[in-house]
């Protein structure tokens, strides 16, 4: 399958991998896919690429993102705002390059994934004023509590490294990036989460489910039973299956 390298920036980081379905009569939606890693920039967007390929061949825009990352270019302020400048990206360089080879975009039908660390960005990302809106979210494996641990006084080393500093020089600011401290967000949520993740526990998507069932938003849970926080790397996986019918249907 062709790929197309598409810059929405100017930096190294600052690009996204665009592929294409079958040209046809009819406008498609596109999904951004926000790959994860614990924003560190040991993990690239090669871990997006499988799912992003899958979405194209059923039909759908995929828009696969790199960011600046941990190591790689920036923390928390270089990296929100690459993801909104990739996004900003779709209705003109992505929409404009698929137009092109014949491929019509459905703007009204802007979907985003993201795995685990690429899930608290997803969420982050659709709480934001863009326009168009997204018209859903599906999180897999999310990290969508990054401030109760730091309320508790518990330090978590990950996320301390997101921001550059522990939760009690900022508490304003590891609230505003925590998903489930910024609902309601005003757009559709799918949390996909595996019974057995060990890394983040499917404890962590009940709560943000509850969390934003109770301030109005319109959110569904979907629990795997049996599986890991790997398994939405795996094609063969149920969550795999699941992601893939909810983004696109």
């Amino acid at each position: 399958m062709s790929r197309t390298r598409i810059p929405y920036g100017p930096g190294p980081e600052q690009f996204g991998h665009l592929y294409l379905p079958e040209s046809g009569a009819d406008a498609v939606p596109v999904v951004m896919v926000v790959h994860g890693g614990y924003w560190n920039g040991r993990y690239r967007l090669n871990l997006g690429t499988p799912i992003a390929q899958d979405l194209a061949r059923r039909g759908v825009v995929a828009w696969n993102v790199e960011y600046r990352r941990i190591g790689a270019g920036g923390r928390w302020p270089e990296m929100s705002a690459d993801l909104l400048a990739a996004y900003r990206a779709i209705p003109d360089s992505v929409a404009e390059c698929a137009e092109k080879s014949g491929v019509a975009v459905d703007l009204d039908r802007i979907r985003i994934v993201g795995h685990s660390a690429g899930g608290q960005l997803a969420v982050w990302l659709a709480a934001q004023p863009v326009d168009p809106r997204p018209e859903l979210v599906v999180v897999q494996a999310g990290a969508l509590d990054l401030a109760s641990a730091g309320e508790r006084g518990r330090r978590i080393d990950y996320i301390e490294d997101l921001f550059g500093f522990p939760y009690d020089e900022d508490p304003a600011l590891y609230r505003s990036a925590s998903p489930m401290h910024c609902v309601p967000i005003g757009v559709p949520v799918a949390v996909v989460h595996g019974s057995e993740d060990a890394q983040v526990p499917v404890s962590v998507a009940k709560r943000y489910e509850r969390a934003a069932r109770e301030a109005g938003d319109d959110v569904s849970l979907h629990i795997v039973d049996g599986e890991d926080h790997y398994a939405f790397l795996d094609k063969r996986s149920r969550s795999w299956a699941v992601s893939q019918e909810l983004l696109t249907a």
